[in-house]
């Protein structure tokens, strides 16, 4: 009904050959996903810039505590 199952493959080598068809499918273009990450990840990002750049422009990336 929901055709999910396209077909069978016959071996792993063609699973993977099937697999990596369909997915070229799928034509995003690449800024879709950054906004996405940007959204999605926003406050690590937020953190990063405004609490981690001591730690991280130093490489100092083990805090004593």
């Amino acid at each position: 009904e929901h055709h999910v199952i396209e077909k069978a493959s016959n071996s792993p080598e063609e699973l993977l050959s099937d697999a990596m068809a369909f997915a070229m499918t799928f034509q995003k273009k690449r800024g879709i996903f950054g906004t996405h990450k940007s959204r999605l990840y926003g406050y690590i990002i937020d953190i990063m810039e405004t609490q981690d750049p001591k730690y991280i422009d130093t490489l100092d990336l083990f805090v004593q505590e």
